[in-house]
């Protein structure tokens, strides 16, 4: 409803507009049943409904280009095999069928592949592709048909002699192919062969009207009551001498489906084709009648089940299931391309595939085919592609030509509109649609107070819709320069694109609509039948607000000419200044993210002091902007960061994730974007704490199986456990002596025994846990301390009354110096290492728990005068308190700081065959973003993870996922030089150089 109180009644969809019927009489049909095809043909003057557009038109006709004077049709004798792998390479079978050839995608050169008569070491060759060693004996004689399977082999079945076989060849891994005979007592004529789901192909023999399902180890899939018996059973030449006689089993062979009975009924299957749903489809002809059908084969368990096509007034030669470029549309649905005999175009049918259904509906776009050589109609890479050229043969892709042919009219009336008031005067009608030159769009009304005919549901979808009176011709309909009357909604195009196409909303203001019903009579016309107008929607609006019976004396409306000219002038203002009040009035919409237009989403995101990504389609900004204050909530958490990489990177953002972390969803997603804080990884492992990046690096945690040493053990305790782990027993002087906590020296008074390294750190690690290090390192300082201060150990010896033989004996004091010499030498040394980030942590440490520096000389038995000089522990403490706080500062608190405020980002990687530019960009991208939601404490590093398992990194649980094996093709990338290796990559690239200085090294 407009700021007037004025309300609009609209057709938009099939659903609305299939309620229309095709005339005015008593024995009308709804669009709904013409266009379910109740019934067919179509008349003319039935408009059509576009189904890609979703727009009423006149009916397209199909342009045929038949054969031109002079050409012979085309006959199957000229059909060979073919069938492309999944890098653009095309095989086929030779014209004489004694040869397989393949075209190379990177240069297009069409050579010999199998056998290679010529010598596959001969320099002056330029083949790209060989096979080495073919041994000549098992040449096969004629080969059939090919296929090449979704795991990469191209099957091809041959004949030599009596006998018939596939050979297949390992596009992979490359070498001579593997044979497989078939057995003599089952016929078999391979005519025409594709690749089936999963791998495997299928088999049709046309000659006996049968369809073969082979898996992917081309072992034939058993169809329940089919089987052929190649050995009866019978009784062993040797029997026991007493129990049951021994018999050999009935040897059966799997037989396949039979299209010539049962629902099918076949009566020249000439083609089959795979689809993405797995099923197949048969092309069957009727050479006698010129007709051609197509079936759907499903496989249900143990049994298939037949849908069959509708017959089509076309002789048909070949066909194909897949993609082709449409005039304004790049991207398009898998279709069945059928060619005809004549071979110049292919006739494009829409499938309709669904459990009940099955069927093709046809098109009228055309798709000439030239210089169509018969040999083959295939897919590449999904597009639907045939043989040009009979001399120099090329695979050329099918694309749509640019042409069109409509019907010169169509009529059709609208449903009964109600406005629930007696009387009421219709204001316009408005349409959003394109009406190009050389087409026109005629509007006729007809209004009244009461209906014809005693029901009043005229508008029911049930039931065609009732003509109430006779038709008054209206206005020509005019194309608005200021886009649609509805407030904020998005305009299809500028201005000038607009009145150049005639696409926008065109308007016209209803002259002689007066009365509560109103119906519309459209008709659609085409000047030169090359163009159609295309109706997406149509909004008729009422009552009309009159500017005269509301501001303007009464005289004005006295006479009726001046007042019917009066009440259609003011209109025009009424309607530009309704439009500007409609804005006005709907002015909250602007700043409700669910409503407000898409051009407008970027100044609302300014509210929030943020600039949105303009990689961000529209959904994503709806969801951002109305979830913001969810957003900024989590701001600063781990979860905000995850928050934000998700909504910039996850194709499928679920805008749940601003409720709050879900545990079970995030533990569960093995491709989902991970924050990895380092402090999980202190006790569970990189890996288990999910970074399996570092998997390697990692490694499987060790846990220790004894029990961990304590301080109620003491320095003996200690002493006794190091001594264990080199095989001895400690001595009493070792018991009494402070164990040193340094990686190296002595343990014992005599210094006989220096620990090595590697031995000292595995006993600390299996005793306490960690490897004793703060200590150590503050004890490096102090002996660099002294030895800038004293020079050499002589005169250190003299100052402080000692017989060190080096610094590098010298440990820390175990309590507070008292000498003339020692006291100002540690304080000396305490005011230069005092901005030692480990020694302040301990002393606070020690503050913390002991507040008063008398409770710490009881606890220590020392006489530290302040806890600023009390150094780190580089020998065990004398006192179990001591030891304790050690153990807990350096095992605990050190470990902890070393962790904290650190985490990684780590990306999901889950193709080996991805752009590094484009790896980098989202590495740079993620940086930035975590940059900006980090708290500003933390450092982060980002990375990239495996979503998939790999060799020498099979993982289970978080980070496994069931895939297509070894051959997936995310997990087998293109060969690249110096990057790849053979029988580990895809050979050959679907693009031609993009410069003529830049050439394709070929294999």
């Amino acid at each position: 409803m407009n700021v007037n109180g004025a309300r609009f009644h609209l057709l938009l969809g099939r659903a609305d507009w299939s309620r229309s019927a095709d005339s005015g009489d008593a024995g009308a049909l709804l669009l709904d049943d013409w266009w379910n095809a109740a019934v067919s043909p179509l008349p003319r003057t039935v408009p059509a409904w576009d189904e890609t557009r979703n727009e009423v038109t006149l009916q397209p006709i199909l342009i045929d280009l038949g054969a031109t004077p002079g050409e012979a049709a085309l006959t199957l004798d000229a059909r060979r095999g073919a069938a492309a792998d999944r890098n653009g390479n095309v095989y086929r079978i030779g014209d004489d069928r004694t040869q397989l050839r393949v075209t190379s995608a990177g240069t297009g050169q069409e050579t010999a592949f199998w056998p290679d008569s010529s010598g596959c070491h001969d320099a002056s060759r330029s083949a790209a592709f060989v096979v080495l060693n073919a041994p000549a004996a098992s040449t096969p004689t004629t080969f059939l048909a090919l296929a090449v399977s979704a795991d990469d082999y191209l099957v091809v079945a041959f004949a030599q002699a009596s006998q018939r076989g596939l050979i297949s060849f390992d596009l992979v891994a490359g070498g001579p192919p593997a044979e497989t005979l078939w057995p003599a007592a089952v016929v078999l004529e391979p005519f025409d062969m594709c690749a089936r789901q999963g791998g495997g192909v299928w088999i049709l023999d046309r000659a006996n009207r049968r369809l073969w399902e082979l898996d992917r180890r081309l072992g034939v899939v058993a169809c329940a009551r089919t089987e052929s018996t190649l050995a009866t059973a019978e009784s062993d030449d040797f029997q026991p001498l007493s129990g049951a006689p021994r018999q050999r089993a009935a040897v059966l062979f799997p037989g396949g489906y039979d299209l010539g009975g049962g629902p099918a009924r076949a009566i020249d299957p000439i083609a089959i084709d795979s689809t993405a749903h797995g099923s197949v489809l048969v092309l069957d002809r009727d050479d006698v009648a010129l007709q051609s059908r197509v079936f759907c084969i499903r496989r249900q368990g143990a049994t298939y089940t037949s849908d069959t096509s509708a017959w089509l007034a076309l002789d048909a030669h070949d066909f194909v299931v897949g993609s082709a470029p449409r005039f304004r549309q790049d991207a398009a649905a898998p279709r069945v391309f059928i060619a005809p005999v004549a071979g110049n175009q292919a006739i494009a049918y829409d499938i309709v595939d669904s459990d009940a259904e099955f069927a093709l509906r046809a098109t009228a776009e055309l798709y000439p085919l030239r210089r169509y050589g018969g040999r083959a109609l295939l897919a590449m890479q999904g597009d639907a592609i045939y043989d040009s050229g009979l001399q120099t043969l090329r695979w050329t892709q099918i694309v749509q030509q640019p042409r069109a042919r409509f019907e010169a009219g169509a009529l059709f009336v609208t449903p009964v509109f109600d406005s629930a008031e007696i009387g009421t005067t219709w204001d316009k009608l408005l349409l959003d649609a394109s009406i190009p030159a050389d087409t026109s769009v005629v509007i006729e009304s007809c209004s009244g107070d009461d209906l014809d005919g005693p029901s009043a549901a005229a508008d029911s979808p049930g039931s065609p819709p009732r003509v109430l009176a006779s038709w008054a011709r209206e206005p020509a309909p005019a194309l608005r320069s200021n886009g649609t009357e509805l407030p904020w909604l998005r305009r299809e195009a500028a201005p000038a694109t607009r009145q150049a196409s005639g696409t926008g909303t065109w308007e016209l203001l209803l002259q002689r609509a007066r009365g509560r019903y109103l119906q519309l009579r459209i008709s659609l016309f085409s000047n030169n039948g090359t163009g159609s107008p295309r109706l997406r929607a149509l909004r008729v609006w009422s009552p009309r607000f009159s500017y005269s019976e509301r501001f303007l004396p009464a005289v004005y409306r006295e006479s009726p000419p001046e007042a019917n000219f009066l009440e259609r002038w003011l209109a025009n203002f009424e309607s530009t200044l309704t439009n500007i009040e409609d804005k006005m009035v709907n002015v909250q919409a602007l700043f409700d993210a669910r409503t407000a237009p898409a051009d407008t989403l970027a100044w609302l995101a300014q509210w929030f002091e943020v600039a949105m990504d303009a990689s961000w389609d529209e959904r994503r900004q709806r969801v951002f902007l109305r979830r913001a204050m969810d957003f900024f909530r989590w701001r600063g958490t781990a979860y905000g960061v995850r928050l934000a990489l998700e909504l910039a990177f996850d194709p499928c953002f679920d805008e749940a994730m601003f409720d709050g972390p879900d545990v079970a969803a995030v533990s569960t997603d093995a491709k989902s974007i991970r924050i990895v804080e380092a402090y999980q990884t202190r006790l569970i492992g990189a890996t288990a704490a999910g970074d399996p990046a570092n998997a390697i690096a990692d490694g499987p945690r060790i846990v220790p199986r004894q029990a961990m040493w304590t301080p109620a053990e003491g320095n003996a305790g200690l002493a006794d456990r190091y001594a264990a782990s080199l095989g001895r027993a400690a001595t009493p002087l070792e018991e009494v002596t402070p164990f040193a906590l340094v990686p190296s020296g002595a343990n014992s008074a005599t210094a006989t025994t220096t620990n090595a390294d590697a031995s000292w750190n595995a006993f600390f690690v299996a005793t306490i846990g960690f490897v004793p290090s703060a200590g150590a390192a503050q004890r490096a300082r102090w002996q660099a301390f002294l030895r800038t201060r004293y020079a050499d150990i002589g005169r250190y010896n003299t100052a402080h009354s000692t017989s060190a033989s080096d610094f590098a004996s010298i440990a820390l004091p175990v309590d507070a110096p008292t000498a003339s010499t020692a006291a100002p030498d540690w304080s000396d040394f305490r005011t230069a290492d005092a901005r030692d980030a480990t020694a302040i942590r301990w002393q606070a440490f020690l503050a913390g728990r002991y507040r008063r520096i008398e409770r710490l000389q009881s606890a220590y038995g020392a006489a530290w005068p302040a806890f600023a000089s009390v150094p780190l522990p580089d020998v065990l403490p004398r006192t179990a308190q001591a030891q304790a706080d050690w153990l807990q500062f350096e095992g605990g608190l050190l470990a902890m700081v070393r962790t904290a405020h650190r985490f990684s980002v780590l990306l999901p990687m889950e193709s080996v065959d991805a752009d590094p530019a484009a790896l980098e960009q989202s590495l740079g991208l993620a940086r930035r973003m975590v940059e900006l939601e980090k708290p500003a404490h933390t450092i982060f590093d980002v990375r990239f993870f495996w979503a998939f398992n790999r060799i020498g990194e099979a993982r289970l649980g978080l980070d496994t996922q069931l895939g297509d094996g070894s051959r997936a093709p995310e997990l087998v990338p293109t060969a690249v030089l110096g990057r790849a290796y053979i029988g580990a990559s895809f050979v050959g690239g679907a693009s031609k150089p993009k410069a003529p200085d830049r050439l394709l090294i070929e294999c």
